[in-house]
């Protein structure tokens, strides 16, 4: 008797699994998201508009590898971790007002100022 899972609604055979598992052994290259984007469009999963349900297909992909059915190439890329700005660092500079005509105020010197941050 052939164990079947439910994941998403969708009933997974112990083939649909070994298939997925052939797909990824077979293309090491491809990311998660191109697994996904390939197996929606091989198992044709469509929203009604017809748009490609990519997004239910790699929770799906998710969902068998966190219950220990297949393993997925590792991320590339977390959207998750924000690079934080660091903060602009004081620069002393004069702060008293600057008032009248430009032409009384020559000569200028303008000069571009390259911040230097420690890392």
């Amino acid at each position: 008797m052939k164990k079947i899972i439910i994941i998403q609604g969708r009933e997974v055979t112990p083939k649909d699994i070994e298939f997925i598992r052939e797909m990824i052994k077979a293309n090491p290259s491809w990311g998660r998201s191109r697994l996904s984007k390939e197996l929606a469009l091989l198992w044709n999963w469509r929203a009604l508009s017809t748009q490609l349900k990519d997004m239910a297909c790699r929770n799906f992909l998710l969902k068998l590898e966190r219950r220990g059915y297949l393993a997925l190439p590792p991320l590339r890329y977390s959207y998750r971790k924000v690079r934080r700005r660091l903060p602009c660092p004081f620069v002393p500079h004069q702060t008293t007002p600057i008032a009248g005509k430009l032409n009384r105020l020559t000569p200028l010197r303008i000069e571009i100022v390259k911040p230097h941050f420690r890392q």
